[in-house]
């Protein structure tokens, strides 16, 4: 922009990005001593349509931007020119949708972290009415401290008494809600549609239903509409999580999330419990100690050898079957890479349930364990690597329950499945 219509108290201007409404500067408030970000509506857009667009965003984030996950709004006016500004916080991150860009999908345990914070801004921002209507890795951005933060409530719509002050014609198709696409109103649900999509983004690496871009936008909106969202590809993606994520992209808004604040919670568990422990791809058939597995379980050793002297890779159960919780809906998957195989089970109810351990076959050969110490809420889930490609491999779990001075397992029933 020209110099001359710089916003008063605002310098040394740096166009850091560009949109269809408005020009994103880097600029430094001289009032304050900081560096800013300066949106100015574009010249060519100063009709209605757009003036209106620029109220509603400053009602918006007027509402909500002192949230620490929401990009904070400093000030508002109008360039000698008649051009509408906002001074917002600068993000030196930038946008997650650059981020994955330059360097492909995060890692899970920073996905979860962001849709958790994302959450709660999305929480407060439909607590306060205001419902976003274009969330998109695009739109969040990365402060200098490093958090998330949403932005641009250019679209949003915003409860005014009982007025709706909405603009419709701009969302992002490729993270719109089905009910969007068919022409329905905005609402919270259709907020968590758009951020369960955001959020596969970061985790595969592209939008669940983008493809060659070059086929058009029917065939993407038919897809959308189809709902067959796709597994993803890569690899250590819990099943817990993405079945969340697929829950938040339900076709029917009724089969999702009830609230912003029910995803964080949810979010928030889940980042509690991942953690788990694989042991060896294609561990020899060397026995394991009983000393060693106590150790790695983080419990007292002389527990475990005072009752399973021989437990090494085989499993002995040293206790009525009937009395000990055995794990519960166990469930195998293909792994996104060859010979890998995801197993999951429902989290044990009793709380004296130290590990789980995953045998291949029925109890003769350990292939990994899940401890739940220090950590009682970790993920109940392994990935087992170095399996035969293309053979059937069948698995069994088995609790470790610390039970006065015996450490007991009781197997489950015994699953297969055959590895890509």
């Amino acid at each position: 922009m020209l110099v001359e219509d710089a916003p008063e108290g605002y310098n040394d201007l740096v166009r850091v990005g560009q949109g269809g409404f408005a020009t994103i500067y880097r600029a430094h408030d001289t009032r304050f001593d900081r560096t800013v970000a300066l949106k100015v509506l574009n010249s060519q857009h100063l009709n209605a349509l757009a003036q209106r667009r620029f109220r509603t965003e400053c009602m918006a984030t007027g509402r909500v931007s002192s949230h620490p996950n929401i990009v904070t709004v400093y000030d508002a006016g109008t360039t000698s020119g008649s051009r509408p500004w906002l001074a917002m916080e600068y993000c030196p991150g930038g946008s997650l949708a650059s981020k994955v860009a330059a360097g492909g999908p995060l890692a899970v345990s920073d996905v979860i972290s962001i849709g958790a914070r994302l959450c709660a801004a999305l929480s407060a921002a439909h607590e306060a009415g205001v419902l976003h209507r274009d969330v998109k890795p695009a739109n969040v951005l990365l402060t200098s401290y490093g958090e998330p933060a949403l932005a641009d409530f250019g679209i949003a719509s915003v409860l005014i008494g009982d007025d709706d002050a909405t603009e419709t014609a701009a969302y992002t198709v490729v993270h719109a809600a089905p009910e969007i696409l068919a022409g329905g109103a905005g609402s919270p649900a259709a907020d968590l549609y758009s951020l369960g999509s955001t959020l596969y983004t970061l985790l595969a690496g592209k939008p669940p239903f983008a493809r060659d871009s070059s086929a058009g936008l029917a065939p993407l909106v038919s897809r959308i509409l189809a709902n067959r969202v796709p597994v993803i590809s890569q690899p250590g993606v819990p099943p817990e999580l993405e079945g969340l994520l697929r829950r938040c992209m339900a076709a029917d808004p009724r089969n999702r999330p009830t609230s912003a604040a029910e995803l964080g919670v949810a979010l928030e568990e889940l980042g509690r419990r991942f953690a788990s422990v694989a042991i060896g791809e294609r561990t020899p058939a060397s026995r394991i100690s009983s000393r060693r597995l106590l150790r790695r379980l983080g419990i007292a050793s002389v527990l475990l050898l005072a009752t399973l002297p021989a437990w090494g890779l085989t499993h002995r159960a040293a206790a009525p079957a009937a009395e000990i919780e055995r794990p519960r809906n166990i469930v195998v998957v293909q792994g996104p890479e060859r010979g890998e195989l995801i197993v999951s089970w429902a989290m044990p109810t009793r709380l004296d349930v130290v590990a789980t351990v995953v045998y291949q076959g029925a109890g003769t050969k350990a292939r990994a364990i899940v401890s739940y110490r220090p950590d009682p809420t970790t993920l109940p889930a392994a990935t087992l690597r170095g399996l035969d490609s293309g053979r059937e491999v069948c698995l069994s779990a088995a609790h470790l329950v610390a039970a006065g001075d015996a450490v007991n397992g009781a197997l489950s029933n015994v699953v297969c499945a055959v590895p890509r």
